[in-house]
């Protein structure tokens, strides 16, 4: 977040000040996606959720992402002038309000960052296979004091058939 707080600053310092304002206001959407992505990482990695095997949930993306998402594509002013002028005859207070509530593109963009990472479930449990479990492993080695030295004295007499 201090990344993205002091953004304009640390582009003086880069020496990287010939950005357009778009690309710079991009970058910077980029960044607070990362860092919600990173917030939604660390809630799913603090739940410990009881899993078998790693997955990646699109259900819970489609959700908690699919408003941040529609905000974010609506937060352009070009669609949500024509929305606004095409569909209710260019209503001053809905323009207003749409452009207040869609101009937070920081938070839509953090939003949708924490929604793909909380999307991600992490399993850290260790699969035993049939052929490593530690149970099995005790059943195949004897123990040592079971184990002797095979008698070479004896030959079993009906190994061999007589001819």
């Amino acid at each position: 977040m201090l990344i993205y707080s002091y953004f304009d600053n640390v582009l003086e310092i880069l020496g990287i000040v010939s950005l357009s304002p778009a690309a710079a206001n991009y970058i910077k959407l980029a960044a607070l996606l990362i860092v919600g992505f990173c917030v939604g990482v660390n809630v799913m990695l603090i739940l410990r959720l009881k899993i078998k095997r790693s997955l990646f949930s699109f259900r819970n993306l489609v959700i908690i992402g699919i408003f941040p998402f529609i905000c974010l594509i609506l937060s352009e002013g070009a669609i949500t002038s024509f929305i606004i002028n095409k569909f209710f005859n260019s209503s001053e207070k809905l323009s207003e309000l749409l452009f207040y509530f869609l101009s937070r593109q920081a938070i839509w963009s953090l939003w949708l960052g924490f929604a793909i990472g909380s999307s991600i479930r992490f399993s850290f449990s260790r699969i035993q296979y049939k052929h490593t479990s530690v149970e099995n492993l005790k059943t195949q080695i004897p123990d040592k004091s079971e184990v002797r030295a095979p008698d070479i004295e004896k030959k079993d007499q009906n190994h061999f058939p007589e001819y």
